[in-house]
């Protein structure tokens, strides 16, 4: 089965502003689906060439009046705002402002899109995302500001938080930014327990990995998609949801049948610190490890 995400649909580096301006930018960190960046935008106008991916930018400071030049469009920014750049159109602009300009960037691959248009049963021909200038979007903006959290914190959910993330951003985008509209898409059907089983089983043999979305659908012969959606419904969690209670449930029997430290509890059971541990541990006994061996 196809994966729903490469790391060759992330191969282009180059952001669309320059280095300099770019607060803190995701590239390293092995996400698959998407990449971010912080930015502070420079004082002066500034054109951008047709980009190769579909660049989504969420504003983060305060209101700011925007031009595209191009076309002549004129819109505002307000915190929480939203302009989507479709794929391979260049774009001129003019901002007015009063305080520094910070916006955060995502970069989507255009395969993405398509990808998971297929795995929804819409042909990934007839898509198109709309160009969109000053929307409010809630929902766009909590995914935004949820992979703006993932950044900072280095890591903290790991690759599978990211890639759900990433595949609910495409399906949100296909149905409400794109020419598609509003698609029909197919209702689930219940995740058989011959199905469930191989994928559990493969999610406890792969714990101290960093696992990812398109793996264990995989493991199962579903599209990340369809699988993310069943494994919900058949088990009441997403699967990064999931995975972080089995590993914390993994680190309550280390801590309770061995010695060793909590540094290496937490690279046992698939934890990058000790202290993303720590924080998911809290989380879901209301305990610090500590208190809790």
């Amino acid at each position: 089965m196809e994966a729903l995400f490469s790391k060759d649909d992330f191969s282009e580096t180059a952001l669309d502003v320059p280095p300099e301006h770019i607060v803190q930018a995701s590239s390293g960190m092995g996400w698959n689906g998407l990449d971010i960046a912080e930015v502070v935008h420079p004082h002066e106008d500034f054109a951008l060439p047709a980009l190769p991916r579909h660049v989504l930018v969420v504003n983060l400071g305060s209101p700011t009046k925007i031009q595209e030049q191009l076309v002549g469009r004129q819109g505002q920014l307000k915190t929480g705002n939203l302009v989507i750049l479709p794929a391979g159109a260049p774009t001129s602009w003019h901002l007015e402002r009063e305080e520094e300009v910070r916006h955060l960037h995502l970069y989507l691959s255009p395969t993405l899109i398509q990808r998971v248009a297929a795995s929804a049963d819409i042909n990934p021909d007839s898509v198109e995302l709309v160009d969109t200038l000053g929307a409010f979007d809630p929902q766009i903006e909590s995914i935004a500001l949820s992979l703006l959290s993932e950044m900072r914190s280095a890591g903290l959910g790991g690759k599978l938080y990211v890639e759900s993330l990433a595949n609910i951003l495409a399906i949100h985008l296909l149905r409400h930014h794109s020419s598609v509209k509003q698609p029909t898409l197919s209702k689930p059907n219940s995740l058989a327990r011959t199905t469930l089983r191989p994928a559990i089983t493969y999610i406890e043999d792969h714990l101290a990995e960093d696992l990812s979305l398109s793996e264990i659908a995989a493991a199962v012969h579903l599209s990340p998609y369809h699988f993310a959606r069943l494994f919900k419904e058949a088990i009441g969690l997403p699967p990064h949801r999931y995975v972080i209670q089995r590993r914390v449930e993994r680190a309550k029997l280390l801590m309770t049948t061995t010695n060793w430290s909590f540094t290496t509890i937490a690279h046992t059971v698939g934890f990058a610190h000790e202290s993303h541990l720590a924080l998911h541990f809290k989380r879901l006994t209301g305990l610090a490890p500590k208190d809790y061996r």
